[in-house]
């Protein structure tokens, strides 16, 4: 794949001169969805909807959205307490933990580990600035936060499916210990894309299995695991990078993707793959093609 920087002016493909140039509005895992008050949220997906047909929301609704994603991202509420003494028991630990509310206790004696899980993040975040580097009979006990492999980013999401459609979507795998779709912080519309943690590992392999490929509308799904610590901090949630899907079967060159690209914005990374699904025995269509080019675009800034 040639580097951004040596491409030449770019020469639009044919298939696609015909049908316009690249608008920011193009389908990607970014941009999509209204969800405002529940009620006008619960319009079903309309296929080809683009974001310049949603409504400009109200700046109180931009904030209450983006208000509940920032609490889902944090809501961690699982916690590790590490180096007790061999004999601590539950009753200790729920001693220890006495200012909050505990949901879940296992005392790991041959580890000497407390796996616990709290009332919500806060309690958590609380808990770990207060208790890390204490002391339980002598020993300095570690507090932090449970490490996961259960989080799944769901891509490709219609512009207007709604917070409560994708948690209905998601929890029928298993029970599920967070859920958040990402909105725009200028429009507040979906970008297209959210974030299911299950509370066990094999209902996030089924979510993941099922999705995957799964028709929405006139798109297409796609899940990929996803690493927590890439989620710490809420800036992280905006991806730079775009899905272009329904591109020509013919447009199989990265190279030519990048100059057609370039003419709105350069990219700094950008490939063509091909991607099958195979679902119930047969060959699954992706964007309605017999192979979907599922394409990544990775752009300077984040992609509103």
């Amino acid at each position: 794949m040639a580097a951004a920087s040596s491409i030449q002016p770019p020469s639009v493909h044919s298939s696609l001169a015909r049908e316009s140039a690249l608008s920011p509005e193009m389908d990607s895992p970014e941009i999509r969805q209204p969800e405002d008050e529940e009620a006008a949220a619960a319009q079903p997906s309309e296929p080809g909807i683009s974001l310049r047909d949603l409504p400009d929301l109200e700046p109180e609704e931009i904030e209450r959205r983006l208000a509940k994603t920032r609490q889902e991202l944090s809501n961690r509420r699982k916690i590790l307490i590490k180096n007790l003494p061999p004999d601590t028991t539950n009753q200790e630990v729920h001693e220890i933990l006495k200012e909050y509310e505990l949901k879940y206790c296992f005392v790991d004696r041959n580890k000497g580990t407390a796996f616990v899980t709290l009332l919500n993040g806060d309690q958590a975040q609380d808990a770990i600035r207060s208790l890390h580097h204490s002391t339980v009979r002598g020993r300095l006990i570690n507090v932090t936060l449970q490490p996961t492999d259960s989080l799944l980013c769901l891509t490709n999401l219609p512009h207007t499916f709604t917070a409560q459609q994708f948690e209905e979507l998601v929890r029928s795998y298993g029970n599920i210990e967070r859920s958040f779709l990402v909105y725009s912080d200028l429009s507040g519309h979906s970008k297209g894309y959210g974030f299911v943690e299950y509370m066990k590992k094999d209902s996030a392999s089924r979510a993941r299995s099922e999705l995957l490929g799964r028709p929405l509308g006139d798109r297409s799904l796609m899940v990929q695991w996803m690493d927590v610590n890439q989620l710490s901090q809420e800036e992280n949630l905006h991806s730079k990078c775009l899905c272009v899907d329904r591109l020509p079967l013919d447009l199989c060159d990265s190279e030519e993707l990048t100059q057609l690209f370039s003419e709105t914005y350069k990219p700094v990374f950008c490939q063509v793959s091909f991607y099958f699904c195979k679902q119930k025995h047969m060959i699954f269509l992706l964007a309605s093609f017999i192979c979907v080019i599922y394409s990544l675009v990775n752009l300077l800034g984040t992609l509103v």
